[in-house]
């Protein structure tokens, strides 16, 4: 599952960069060069948020959801590959608000702007990604289920 996170992460940032360029290039060429100099630096800074959160949070969401579908449904895989990025989801604002809160106690500011904060860029995430994650999640989980089968199989 953390593979597929990867991925989808990866598809997503491309297609977001395709899409900003194409904005960018409509508006001008010196645009189109500035956005273009300022890639590197947002490529960058998606992979470091994947290695850090993304990913993560994706194995642990996988080992979560293959826990918690019993292997006996018809499609198990399927249905792990579903459960697991919205658990990714989960994750991420049960790890977030937390956070959330300790940083607004330490600097002093109330804690409704933090934790609505919080909650909108996990809503916002949510919006943005599961079109791409809930799919490659379930196609994953096939894929996984089938693996585990063909191993299961050749062992007798």
């Amino acid at each position: 599952m953390a593979m597929a996170a990867a991925v989808a992460t990866g598809l997503y940032f491309l297609l977001q960069t395709v899409l900003i360029l194409l904005l960018v290039g409509s508006v001008g060429v010196g645009s189109a060069a500035t956005f273009l100099l300022a890639l590197p630096i947002g490529m960058l800074s998606g992979a470091v948020s994947t290695a850090a959160f993304v990913a993560p949070f994706a194995f642990v969401a996988g080992v979560l959801a293959w826990r918690l579908v019993p292997s006996r449904y018809r499609y198990a895989g399927a249905l792990s590959g579903l459960v697991a990025p919205l658990l990714v989801y989960l994750l991420a604002a049960a790890v977030g608000i937390p956070a959330g809160v300790v940083i607004a106690v330490l600097v002093g500011d109330p804690l409704g702007p933090s934790l609505v904060s919080v909650g909108g860029i996990v809503a916002i995430a949510f919006g943005a990604t599961c079109w791409l994650t809930l799919p490659l999640g379930v196609l994953a989980g096939t894929l996984y289920e089938r693996a585990c089968a063909t191993a299961d199989g050749q062992s007798e």
